[in-house]
Parts: structure tokens; C-alpha cells; sequence
């Protein structure tokens, strides 16, 4: 963590994630999600979404919540490999998600997660979007699965 309360800026090395919607940052149509991690593994993606990913004109679509949900649940589940772990990305395999309460456009999205669960190559993680006040206003657990190497 950074002197100012930060957390540190996470840079993962996967294999054939560079167009990635979510977090591909040669994508140009798509979030170019940036993620940090806290000392406690928790993992967090800031973003500003867009006026036309709304549902209703004022509030982030759903489809748009759970990718910024299912882009931050991956990183805590590809951060939860072993050190000896190939570089195989991890897929999501499950998602439940659970919209309590309007995420509204105008406001930064903050989206957390934590890896809960290591069972060989399938990983549980569980995530939310809060709100500035750490109201959980969307909630998500998942199930994800590393890859074999090609």
C-alpha cells in the first residue's frame, strides 16, 4: 500500500487477454478496466462508465455491472494461483449476482472482490459494487477455472 492509503496497482501477465471488453487495453470499444490490490488481497477497479451503458437513462446498465464485476472477481482469482501456476488465464465458469440498489451513471464505480475458495484449478470469489458510503449495491459470488496450458 502506497504512504497515502492507497492500494497498489495490479499488472497481471495473462495469455490471450489483451482484447479483453473489461480489462483489454488494446480494446479500444471496450472499459480498459485498471485494477489495485490492498495488503489483505482485496482487489478493487475503479471506472467511469459511459452515458450509453446505462439501462434506465440514469443508471448503469446490468450487463455492464456484472462485467465490471466478472473483470474484478478474475483478477482476485487469477492473483489466488499459486506462485508455480502456469500463465493461463482463469474463466469464469459461474456467476450469481445480486442488484440491490440502482448504480447510478453519474457516479464512479467502485468495484471490489476477494478470493474465498482454492480447489485445485477452480477458485471462489466473491465481489460487490459499493458505493461511496461502502453500501453494497450490487453483490456477485463465482466460480472460476484456470485453464490448461495449450
Amino acid at each position: 500500500m502506497h504512504a497515502d492509503g492507497t492500494p497498489e496497482p495490479v499488472t497481471l501477465d495473462r495469455a490471450g487477454v489483451g482484447r479483453c471488453f473489461g480489462c483489454g487495453q488494446a480494446n479500444e470499444h471496450g472499459l480498459r478496466m485498471n485494477f489495485a490490490q490492498y495488503p489483505d488481497g482485496t482487489v478493487e477497479a475503479r471506472h467511469q462508465t459511459a452515458p450509453h451503458h446505462c439501462g434506465v437513462d440514469t443508471i448503469v446498465h446490468g450487463g455492464i455491472q456484472a462485467t465490471l464485476l466478472d473483470e474484478v472477481m478474475g483478477v482476485a482469482a487469477q492473483l489466488g494461483l499459486d506462485a508455480g501456476a502456469s500463465s493461463a488465464p482463469c474463466v469464469t465458469a459461474e456467476m450469481n449476482l445480486s442488484y440491490r440498489r440502482p448504480v447510478m451513471l453519474a457516479d464512479e464505480v467502485v468495484a471490489r472482490s476477494r478470493l474465498v475458495e482454492v480447489d485445485g484449478r477452480d477458485l471462489r470469489v466473491e465481489g460487490a459494487i459499493v458505493g461511496d458510503d461502502g453500501t453494497v449495491l450490487t453483490s456477485a459470488t463465482s466460480r472460476w477455472r484456470q485453464l490448461r496450458d495449450v
